[in-house]
């Protein structure tokens, strides 16, 4: 039976938010913005099977959640109407000829405008989702989704998922160099299992890089040697320096395994016309290294494009298969960072 539902709308519906940008998410939200999760959409004439996206992170940057979709197959429907919505009125704006200026306007349905509100099958709202370290189990719930996109803004294409699951009693604390276990069981029976291994935490060498560092000349980052591990190196902007930008301060690099230095690049396009910038603007920036283990490592840069994969909110990888995951597909995974701030100019 279908839920019907009344809501009225004000304006489009969604609530204003203002702008923010935060360090290392720069890049993320880029990625994001791509929208083309290739784990979302296999269709299978099979039995249906979990497909599911995990990360266990030990980055304060990004917190550890499990998202659950389920496979279909191509005889069912890909949604299905779950209610309906009610508009009787928007607000918007419109152009006063007299005073030469927008002003507020009231726009009235009549009738009222009623739409069916449809749900993607994909989704698996109704599992049970534990995590292990093998002394302990930590419950996964389904988070609320009604502000997961303001709470984990830059991430919303992870966390407004609405089979996005957390830790929601903040008991579970990953540690690094540890194997946790995963456990999904959904109320249709369907289940999955899957492994991962934390790395290190890496440990950046801070007294080698500079306070100040110049865009358009070279500089690197280097490490302590941690084993054969996959790194990555993102720089952004940090906060507090919002009013000044400096071209070519976004960088993203996935480095090979055992590498222990990452050198900068100078985009060629800062050095061109139009992009000239005043010599004695500065800016604060980050520089945040990963260590990612071989599940998420196998799956996102592996199976892909480097220059087109580089972290985990561009599901490109790996389709149709379980990296990490046993009786599913998808990907459980884990990744551990240490960053570092500094003053750059151009």
């Amino acid at each position: 039976m279908t839920k019907q539902s009344q809501t009225v709308v004000f304006g489009n519906g969604t609530a204003g938010r203002g702008m923010k940008l935060s360090t290392i998410m720069v890049v993320f939200i880029l990625l994001v913005s791509c929208g083309n999760w290739g784990w979302e959409s296999i269709e299978t004439d099979n039995e249906e099977r979990l497909n599911i996206f995990g990360i266990i992170s030990l980055d304060d940057s990004l917190e550890s959640f499990i998202i659950v979709h389920k496979t279909l197959d191509t005889a069912g429907p890909i949604d299905m109407a779950v209610g309906s919505d009610t508009i009787y009125y928007e607000v918007g704006q419109r152009w006063d000829e007299e005073f030469e200026q927008a002003v507020p306007d009231t726009f009235w349905y009549d009738p009222p405008l009623i739409y069916t509100k449809y749900e993607n099958q994909y989704l698996v709202k109704d599992a049970v989702v534990i995590v292990s370290d093998a002394t302990q189990d930590y419950l996964f719930e389904r988070a609320p989704n009604d502000n997961n996109e303001e709470r984990y803004w830059g991430y919303s294409g992870v966390f407004s998922d609405p089979a996005v699951y957390l830790n929601l009693d903040g008991r579970f604390s990953p540690e690094p160099d540890t194997d946790y276990t995963l456990s999904v069981v959904s109320e249709s029976g369907l289940s999955a299992t899957g492994f991962t291994h934390t790395p290190p935490i890496p440990q950046i060498k801070t007294s080698l890089l500079p306070d100040t560092v110049s865009i358009r000349s070279l500089f690197s980052l280097e490490w302590e040697y941690a084993g054969d591990l996959v790194s990555t190196v993102a720089t952004g902007a940090t906060w507090d320096y919002l009013d000044t930008w400096i071209c070519g301060v976004e960088q993203w690099n996935s480095l090979q395994r055992g590498d222990t230095t990452w050198v900068s690049e100078i985009p060629t396009y800062c050095l061109e016309a139009g992009f000239e910038q005043d010599e004695n603007a500065t800016m604060g920036f980050e520089l945040r290294l990963r260590f990612l283990d071989d599940n998420y490592n196998d799956y996102f840069i592996a199976s892909g494009e480097v220059g087109e994969i580089s972290n985990i909110l561009l599901g490109e990888g790996g389709i149709a298969e379980g990296y990490g995951i046993e009786n599913g597909f998808g990907v459980f995974g884990s990744l551990s960072a240490d960053w570092i701030q500094r003053t750059a100019k151009p």
